[in-house]
């Protein structure tokens, strides 16, 4: 295996629902697709390491409500959400999880921690029955957007328990229209569900369309 490799990701979220229960709930449906190819190895017929698939649908709650520090509750959300890599045994790997959340602004700091628990699995079924273990019970993302459109994100893992996380930053800046490049690193464990029990740690630098930094 390379350790350099290419990497890339396509997100995207739509409304499926607005103003349930007559309080501006709205139901989104998201995706998430993750692939790392090992393109470096010196043919573009190089495969791919990985590819990790998340659905997830969630509620989101318009509120406000002051927060210490001059911020504001602006969000609480609910949603569910899976992650599979589409491989059979024994590399498969695959967890269902149900979430909490909540999204607060100080100014132009974002910051949205999230809870979540995974639904149990048939022990002949599961494959990685010690993610929690390396990726936690939740995480925490923050952003902040800088007034000449750069902007600088994170989020963050971490299991006491086992004294295990992740930490991912990343910082875009504007190249022409919807077109941004970044930079971000990785340290830690879960970055893809294949290595979700094995540190590591990179850098690396890309492209970026439509705002996909966003939270």
């Amino acid at each position: 295996q390379n350790h350099v490799e290419a990497k890339m990701q396509i997100s995207f979220k739509t409304k499926l629902l607005q103003d349930l229960f007559g309080t501006n709930a709205d139901l989104w449906f998201g995706y998430t697709q993750v692939s790392h190819w090992q393109v470096y190895k010196g043919s573009m017929s190089s495969p791919f390491r990985n590819t990790d698939y998340e659905p997830e649908i969630f509620l989101t709650q318009p509120v406000k409500a002051a927060l210490p520090g001059g911020g504001g509750l602006r969000m609480l959300g609910i949603g569910a959400a899976h992650q599979s890599n589409g491989q059979s045994d024994p590399l498969s790997r695959s967890w269902n999880r149900i979430y909490a959340m909540a999204g607060m602004e100080w100014g132009n700091l974002t910051v949205v921690p999230r809870l979540w628990w995974r639904i149990p699995e048939k022990s002949d079924d599961d494959d990685n029955s010690n993610i929690n273990r390396y990726m936690g019970y939740g995480d925490l993302r923050l952003a902040y957007q800088f007034d000449n459109k750069h902007a600088l994100s994170g989020t963050l893992r971490y299991n006491p328990k086992h004294n295990k996380g992740a930490v991912q930053l990343n910082y875009t800046f504007p190249l022409k229209g919807n077109l941004k490049g970044y930079v971000q690193g990785f340290y830690g464990y879960g970055e893809s569900l294949i290595d979700y029990n094995h540190k590591q740690k990179g850098i690396g630098v890309g492209l970026m369309f439509n705002g996909w930094d966003a939270l």
